[in-house]
């Protein structure tokens, strides 16, 4: 719908001839104005060509009006609203019944490295967090015809790894734990797990075997919220193929590394950092920083159009560094897009529960899913922006009930489901291919809450563009609850199944269509459409 206005716009200012670069929008008006899009268009242009507004308007509209889509214009509060013929209404809602998608990213492929916990514990609700955003950013990108690969980055080398492993010799040896070691009943029971394996395990093999029973946990974790990985990819691969020796002769051939009080230093100051980095310590020790760009330059070299890093909120300094060290190596910066997301509070009896990762005290991602399940876990940590803390209410995610959102929208599929059921039992079917070409059939649906209901649903194309710009899932999971709210109104005032059978299929047209949008909605979040509920 936004798009076939943006073409109309396009066209207008084309025949008038405006030049300059119009960052007009069109968008859906409020219910209070009887539109179906509007734009701002008319209010921006009188500020370039000094001209009264509503006169701008007046000859725009005149020109809308001649499109064959269109069944009338009007200038009301800065805005030119939009009214859509019915045969451009109808046609679109038979597309839309063949769960059509653009394909505005064919061809397009795009490599996402998400989650990346340290091996240190299993996944706390914050990586969930992070798994969530990340996958269900791969499945739109999907959805809209990308090639998405999906990456991890184990980081496996480093004095976390030492202190990890330190922690579990510790217990087997009943000492006392390192300083900064990590605590919680998980290195106590990988410890017992050592100690009572049937082969020895030696002490040089303490941190590998931790390493490796960390990692499985959190591959079957991720599996559990239907987060698959093509690639796990392990920081010390780097170190065994030399690229981060590689890469730091890279950045002194091209003058942005030098040597300094017995260490390696990255300029970072001349990609707008605030000092310089270390890159090898005076002992000799890489930093992350060091094994962090070869881990981008490898990347790079696996010629993706866009690559996409989502990391917590903690590493917000580390943005700009990152880009600038990208940008030193000769790669493409601009491909390189950093999304954040911030911590997770959840929320148990009306009270916030406390939680520290180092101290062991914290509420995993396997435990929220075995309380309140995997679709309302993932429908809970897509509902606000990235950038945005979230308070997941454990209590309101188990309720069977429609203050739940992710229930509310997955029995609005579930009764449509339902409705189609009934309909059969009645011989009212329903022939998409009996549509084609035959609009008329559906101009039976006449009331204001039919034309809102069909509206939503031509709106989700756009949405789903909108969503992939911003990189924004949130916008879908606030649209499915939209349009469950409208249809579940609709179907709490009107029958579907009539005794007029033209009104029927009609009604039942578009109630396919709305299934269509929300079950895809909810795959692309990675939420089940259940049938019954």
């Amino acid at each position: 719908m936004l798009k076939d206005a943006s073409k109309i716009i396009e066209k207008i200012l084309g025949e008038l001839k405006i030049t300059d670069d119009i960052r007009y929008t069109v968008e859906i008006p409020p219910q209070a104005f009887d539109a179906d899009v509007s734009t701002n268009v008319a209010i921006l242009l009188s500020k370039i060509i000094k001209k009264n507004p509503k006169e701008i308007a007046d000859e725009i509209i005149e020109k809308i009006k001649k499109e064959e889509i269109v069944a009338d214009a009007k200038f009301q509060s800065g805005f030119i609203n939009i009214i859509y013929s019915d045969n451009y209404i109808y046609s679109n809602l038979i597309k839309s019944m063949h769960s059509l998608h653009s394909g505005i990213l064919n061809g397009k492929k795009i490599l996402i490295e998400f989650v990346s916990a340290n091996p240190t514990g299993p996944l706390h609700i914050g990586h969930g967090r992070g798994a969530a955003y990340g996958d269900s950013i791969a499945r739109l990108f999907e959805f809209l015809g990308a090639e998405v690969e999906r990456e991890y980055y184990i980081n496996d080398v480093g004095n976390q790894m030492e202190l990890l492993s330190g922690s579990v010799q510790a217990y087997i040896e009943k000492k006392s734990l390192p300083e900064n070691g990590y605590k919680g009943k998980y290195i106590e029971d990988i410890a017992n797990e050592v100690q009572s394996s049937e082969f020895r395990v030696q002490s040089s093999e303490i941190k590998e075997y931790t390493i490796n029973k960390i990692l499985e946990w959190i591959k079957n974790d991720l599996e559990q919220f239907g987060v698959h990985f093509n690639n796990w990819f392990r920081e010390s691969l780097l170190y065994k193929k030399n690229e981060v020796n590689g890469i730091i002769q890279k950045l002194e051939e091209k003058n942005v590394a030098y040597q300094k009080d017995g260490a390696v230093w990255f300029k970072s100051t001349d990609f707008s950092d605030d000092k310089d980095r270390v890159l090898v310590r005076e002992d000799g020790r890489k930093t992350y920083l060091a094994s962090d760009i070869a881990y981008h330059f490898n990347k790079y070299q696996r010629n993706f159009d866009e690559y996409i890093d989502i990391w917590g909120a903690d590493h917000h300094g580390y943005v700009e560094r990152m880009k600038g060290a990208v940008k030193a190596v000769g790669c493409d910066d601009k491909k390189l897009k950093i999304i954040l997301y911030q911590l997770v509070n959840i929320i148990k009896d009306g009270k916030k529960v406390n939680m520290s990762t180092r101290s062991g005290e914290f509420i995993t991602l396997k435990e929220v899913i075995n309380e309140v399940g995997v679709d309302a876990t993932r429908f809970f940590l897509l509902m606000r922006n990235s950038e945005s803390h979230l308070d997941f209410d454990l209590d309101l995610a188990k309720k069977q009930a429609p203050e739940n959102p992710v229930f509310y929208v997955q029995y609005g599929h579930a009764r449509i489901c339902s409705i189609f059921k009934e309909a059969e039992k009645r011989d009212k079917r329903l022939e998409i291919r009996e549509l084609e070409g035959r609009e008329k059939k559906l101009q039976l649906l006449k009331l204001k809450e039919e034309r809102e209901l069909i509206k939503k649903v031509l709106y989700f194309d756009d949405l789903l563009g909108i969503a992939a710009r911003d990189y924004a899932p949130h916008y879908l999971t606030k649209y499915l609850q939209d349009i469950a709210s409208c249809f579940h109104s609709y179907y709490n005032r009107n029958r579907v199944i009539t005794e007029n059978t033209d009104k029927t299929f009609a009604r039942l047209a578009m109630c396919q269509a709305v299934k269509n949008v929300i079950k895809d909605g909810l795959n692309i979040l990675g939420v089940s459409a259940p049938e019954k509920m």
